[in-house]
Order: structure tokens, then sequence, then C-alpha cells
């Protein structure tokens, strides 16, 4: 059993998603930019059945621009998922990463593979159907072509049979009577591409041996595709790069205006600057695509987060709001800390990870040892910048959501401080004044090594009784302390006279949470006395 009660572990565990796995698709940005797809798949056929059109609109150009990881390929293969858009679009999905060399012939042999297993299949039927159709208006040539003879109508085998036996590739056609038939609504060159399905199975890049071959052939399999399926033809162009050559075919392409097709480029901002000074007149092609979807915003926390959960709630009816906020705070906090992990592909690895050894451990919920363990095994020699303290990954995810909590941060920090003040002093470095806090002003009193008098409070964002005036006009008509520390999250660092305002930053909260934790529970190490005072002074307590 997983956590949160699940069969299974939710998130994908590699990089490039399964089409299992992209039927799931959280994010309001990557929402938008689905509609905005399906949005040009339905204008396109919207012009195709008003059958009023011109050559430039039965071809459109989609764009989808964004950084690494941030979920463009998995919403290119979503699309393959959708039975709305499957009933309007026949898909091709192209990796050019895996197409070597970039020659015409293996840019097409990618085309035809990106189409799905059953394509070919599906295509001889949808064939079938066709002859079918034939069969009512022309019956005799419908069976010159299946071959049927006098000893078929004698034994009573239907046309049906023939035609069932072809699709199940037992007989072939005469190919001469079919070109006939055909030849009333497919061009020759449409024609030869159904002649090669029947025959193969496929279509192999044999006679691809220039680029108005390659265009001549993909629009008339994009034509035959909505001949036959009354579907337009979607290729899907995944990390196109600056490549020259790859540059030079698709503007081809462009120029070419395949027939009842979208072209849709998937590309990094990076590469996309490339292009623009590779290729000045293919980016200007690609700047007035008919749809250019930029992916901005896709990284956030709230996109990513509303991922996240997406996942799990495909696959659980059993997460609760507790559930998820916990979850939420854990993420948001890997999400704030660590720069390199601000992607959907990088949060769904460390918690696919986390999640298989919160499993082994039987634990109801995603803990925080369990992605401190993930994170240092896939991401070793990885540190948190900016502690002290040296905070293991896991307990930073604890103090770290502590910080955040604000009803208990003003009190957590007072003891922080006090327990820091107290043990700076049993290392001899300050000690304590004895005198009793007066006026609720003062949250820690303490001689520092020259003997003066140090006051400190503790002014942190939700502790609105403080009153920085009053505190410091307090302390010098009562000559509290010889010196104020005031503690603070809200401005920066300041001196004025005896009273000196330090900013405690999101670090340094987390710090003292952590060192007032190890010293209540008797934890403090060798290595610790030093980080303490390094922490004591961050905060100029001396």
């Amino acid at each position: 059993m997983y956590p949160y009660k699940l069969l299974i572990n939710p998130f994908p565990s590699g990089p490039t998603p399964t089409l299992k796995i992209a039927k799931i698709l959280g994010g309001r940005r990557h929402k938008v930019a689905l509609n905005s797809i399906i949005n040009c798949v339905n204008d396109l056929c919207l012009k195709l059945n008003e059958g009023v059109y011109s050559n430039e609109e039965l071809f459109k150009v989609i764009t989808v621009i964004q950084d690494i990881g941030s979920g463009k390929t998995h919403l290119a293969l979503h699309m393959k998922t959708i039975p709305d858009i499957l009933d309007k679009v026949i898909i091709s999905y192209i990796d050019l990463v895996q197409v070597h060399p970039r020659d015409i012939d293996t840019i097409f042999s990618a085309i035809i593979k990106g189409f799905d297993n059953n394509y070919f299949k599906d295509l001889l039927e949808k064939l079938v159907e066709f002859l079918k159709r034939s069969y009512s208006i022309n019956p005799k040539l419908v069976k010159k072509i299946m071959k049927y003879g006098f000893f078929d109508s004698l034994n009573g085998n239907p046309i049906e049979e023939k035609l069932k036996q072809f699709l199940e590739k037992k007989i072939q056609p005469s190919f001469n009577h079919l070109f006939e038939l055909l030849s009333y609504d497919f061009s020759n060159a449409e024609i030869q591409i159904i002649f090669e399905i029947i025959k193969k199975g496929t279509l192999d890049s044999s006679g691809i041996n220039t680029f108005d071959n390659l265009a001549l052939m993909l629009n008339s399999l994009s034509s035959v595709n909505f001949k036959l399926f009354n579907k337009i033809t979607l290729f899907q162009i995944d990390e196109f790069d600056a490549n020259k050559q790859s540059l030079d075919y698709i503007k081809g392409l462009i120029n070419s205006h395949i027939s009842y097709s979208v072209l849709m480029m998937i590309t990094t901002p990076s590469y996309y600057s490339d292009i623009s000074r590779v290729s000045p007149s293919l980016f200007d092609r690609l700047e007035k695509a008919n749809y250019k979807i930029d992916l901005a915003g896709s990284n956030s926390f709230e996109e990513i987060n509303d991922i996240v959960l997406e996942y799990l709630e495909q696959n659980t009816s059993g997460l609760d709001e507790i559930d998820k906020t916990d979850l939420s705070s854990k993420i948001k906090i890997i999400y704030d800390e660590f720069p390199d992990f601000r992607n959907i592909r990088s949060i769904l690895n460390i918690l696919y990870h986390s999640m298989e050894l919160s499993s082994k451990r039987n634990y109801y919920n995603i803990d925080e040892q369990s992605i401190e363990e993930s994170i240092k095994t896939i991401y070793p020699g990885l540190r948190l910048r900016g502690s002290i303290m040296g905070i293991p990954i896991s307990d930073f995810i604890k103090m770290r959501k502590i910080s955040i909590d604000r009803n208990y941060l003003s009190i957590g920090i007072k003891n922080a401080v006090k327990n820091l003040i107290n043990y700076v002093e049993e290392l001899g470095t300050v000690k304590k004044s004895g005198e009793r806090l007066q006026e609720g002003y003062l949250d820690a009193v303490y001689n520092d090594q020259l003997g003066k008098k140090i006051g400190v409070t503790i002014a942190i964002d939700i502790d609105k009784n403080k009153n920085f005036d009053k505190i410091v006009k307090s302390n010098k008509r009562n000559l509290l302390v010889d010196k104020l520390i005031i503690l603070t999250t809200n401005i920066t660092n300041v001196k004025n006279n005896d009273t000196t305002f330090v900013t405690v930053d999101r670090w340094k909260l987390v710090d003292l949470l952590y060192f007032s934790k190890k010293y209540a529970d008797n934890e403090i190490r060798y290595e610790d006395p030093q980080k303490a005072i390094l922490l004591a002074k961050s905060i100029q307590l001396f």
C-alpha cells in the first residue's frame, strides 16, 4: 500500500510520460494552452465543413515554447488521450532528439513512426468502408477490384467476405481496377500512398530523396487522412532546435502549406532565440504562427502544486484537505529553497521516489525523511544554501513549515533566542543578567563581554503589540539596558544610537528554530558550538 491509501505510485518514474501518465493534465496554464490548440483544430475543421477556403487556410502552424521540464511533451501526448480531439485529428508525434541523422528520409520515417500503432490498420478498414459504399454505386467495378468471380457467386459468398479477406491480407486486390475507382476521388500521388500501404502495411522512405518528394508525400498523406477518416492531421515536432538541416526542412514544410494539417512546433526559449539568429526567415514565419503558445507561468508553484494534486486525486478518492495542505506545504518548501527544482519534471521525480520510500516504511503520507533521502539519492552533492547550522533537508522542511506558521513563529523565535543566549553563556561568551524583564518590551536580557547590559526584543511579523518607537523611547526613559537589539523580519539592518534593528531572514528563522530544538532535546554535537556562535553573531547578539 502506498501513502494516502493508494494502490499504485501515481507519479511518473521517467522524464518522458507514457500515454497512461499523459491522461492526467493539471495546471491552469496547461489547460489554457490545450484549449488554444483545440480552438486551432476546430477552426480548421470549421473551414473544411463550410467548404469555402483557400489552400493556405487548409494549413495551420502552432508554436509551443517554454523551458525544459515545463510539461510541453506531456501536453502534446495528452492530446492523444482525449476522445473529442481524436474524433477530429490524426496525430503524429516526433521527438527530434531521436532523429539521427537529420536527413529527409529519417525525418519522414520518424513522422510515420509517430502515428499510433493501429494507424495503418485503421486506414485499411476505412478503405474497406469506402469500397462498401462504392459497391452500392458501382458493384461491377468493386467486384473486379476484389476479384469476385463466378465461383464466389456460385458458392453464395457475399462481396463482404472478399472484403474481409482483403482486410485480413489473405488476398490482394486488382490494383488496376482499384486505381480506376480511386481516381474519381484521389490524386495519383494519394493513390500511390494507398497502394503502398496495401502492399507493405506501412510507408517507408524509399524514394524520399528530395524535399519536394517529402512535401508531396506528407501533403498526399494528410489528404488521404481527410478523405478516408474525415480528420485533419496534426504533426507534433518536439525538441525542435536550431539544427540548420532541420530548420530548412521545417521552413520548406511551412511554405508548402500541407493540406488538411496542423504543424505544431515544440521548443525552448533558448532554441527559439537560436532559430532567430540561424534562420531569420523561418523565425519570422514562426512568429506569425496561427497560435503562439507560451507556457510562461507553468513552472510557478501554483501550477506545479495543482498538477501534483491532480495526479493524486485521479488515483484516490480518500485525499482530504489536511493531506493536500500537508503535501502542498512540503512542495512549497522544496520549490522555494531549491531553484533547480522549480519545474514539474523535477518535483514529480522527487515525489515518485519519496512515495516509494514512504511505502516501504508503511507511512500514511510522504514524510520529510523520505523527501530528504530522495533528493540526496537523485541529486547527490546538493547543499542547502544559506544555512549556518547545516540543517539536514528533512529537518529544514519541518522547521520551514513552522517558520511559515505565523501563529507559532513569534513564540518559537522568542524561545529560540533565549536558548541561544543560554547556550552562548554556557560557552562563556556572554553572561545572563539575572534581572527581571520589565514592561513586557524585552524578551531577553544579558551582559556582554564588556559588562554592558544587552536587551533583545522579538518583533516578528504578527507581533502587532510591538511598537518600535515605544520600545526605543521606553528604554531611553527608563535606562532598561545599555544596548537594545530589535529582531524583526520586515526592515533592513539599522543602527540608531544604542538601538540595533536586525532583519531575520527565512534562513536565520529556520536556523534559530533548528538550534532551539537541538538544545531543548539535548542533541548538541561537537560541531555545533562554533555554528551556534556564528548564528549568534549573525543576529548581532555580540
